[in-house]
């Protein structure tokens, strides 16, 4: 699983409103950037299948809320 921060995102041309919650939603690769698709095949998600985008808000050891990032994963 990919994970981003929403400035990196945004610096790839990718629109990522509204942000995806921790229950994630599909999405079609061939609607990001193509940079940025390629990105993500890279690393080893076919791209010609849908992939799931979900927003995980880390914990840190003393339970508060932590970096948001957005994750894509195989759907």
């Amino acid at each position: 699983m990919l994970a981003f921060d929403p400035a990196e995102l945004r610096n790839a041309s990718v629109d990522i409103r509204p942000l995806p919650d921790e229950h994630g939603r599909l999405i079609d690769a061939s609607s990001l950037p193509s940079n940025f698709a390629e990105q993500l095949k890279r690393h080893g998600l076919d791209i010609s299948r849908p992939i799931q985008v979900v927003g995980i808000i880390a914990r840190s050891t003393d339970g508060r809320l932590g970096r948001y990032s957005i994750h894509f994963r195989q759907a």
